[in-house]
């Protein structure tokens, strides 16, 4: 399935689902799972239940080309909802693919606490993801079930592990000092490769609280200055 997050990206999907309701995901994610429904005639991939597809666990539905290639693994769902023993299986079916073919692997979750319980068993080339739209943890009920910013920050910073992104999409306002802090944090712990940074992709669907595009562009300038790179999408204007 071909992921719509990024530029060379696509999504495997053997588990899919979230019960996070972020407010943004229902232009999207959601979306996306109900147009698949009508194909694969899944009640769950309709409404967006977590649950497991086991007939894709087999190489061939890995994505394969092009050959470099950004593999975001249950890109539709957050990994928190699935079972360890079905996420190990997993592991097994993405090692077993062809090494020959460049990928990188992302496990993505806005409960990086349950990234955790897989260290030292996730398969070569993967990286460890979490969505940090804001700071500000006041209010962000009104926006997700997830963990709130800050609690999603130090989990995701207590994790052993050495290569790491952050998602700062869609943005939401923020503080600049604190927010800019826990980048470095994730900088100076040496774990930290980039931050993807953006607007909500759909404004005329949901709205969310949004920072100024001058305020974005200074945020964007200061991680440069301190050596983080920035990767964009729905930018805005803003330069990265």
């Amino acid at each position: 399935m071909v992921g719509k997050m990024y530029p060379e990206t696509k999504t495997y999907n053997p588990f899919l689902g979230c019960l996070y309701d972020c407010v943004y995901c229902e232009s999207s994610f959601k979306k996306v799972l109900r147009w698949i429904s009508r194909r694969n005639k899944c009640q769950d991939c309709r409404d967006y239940r977590p649950h497991e597809h086991p007939e894709r666990l087999r190489t061939s539905s890995i994505p394969s080309a092009p050959e470099k290639l950004t593999v975001f693994v249950f890109g539709q769902g957050d990994i928190t909802f699935c079972r360890p023993a079905y996420v190990l299986k997993t592991f097994q079916v993405i090692m077993s693919h062809r090494p020959k073919i460049r990928k990188e692997y992302y496990w993505q979750s806005k409960n990086p606490k349950c990234l955790e319980q897989y260290i030292g068993r996730y398969p070569q080339n993967s990286i460890l993801v979490t969505t940090m739209e804001t700071n500000r943890d006041e209010g962000y009920e009104k926006i997700s079930k997830a963990p709130v910013p800050s609690v999603r920050f130090r989990d995701f910073y207590d994790l052993n592990f050495k290569r790491k992104v952050v998602t700062i999409e869609p943005v939401m306002d923020f503080d600049v000092d604190p927010f800019l802090g826990w980048m470095l944090k994730l900088k100076d712990q040496g774990s930290l490769e980039y931050v993807w940074y953006g607007y909500n992709s759909n404004p005329g669907k949901v709205r969310l609280p949004e920072p100024s595009v001058d305020k974005s562009q200074e945020f964007v300038d200061l991680l440069k200055a301190a050596g983080i790179e920035v990767r964009g999408k729905s930018l805005r204007g803003v330069k990265v």
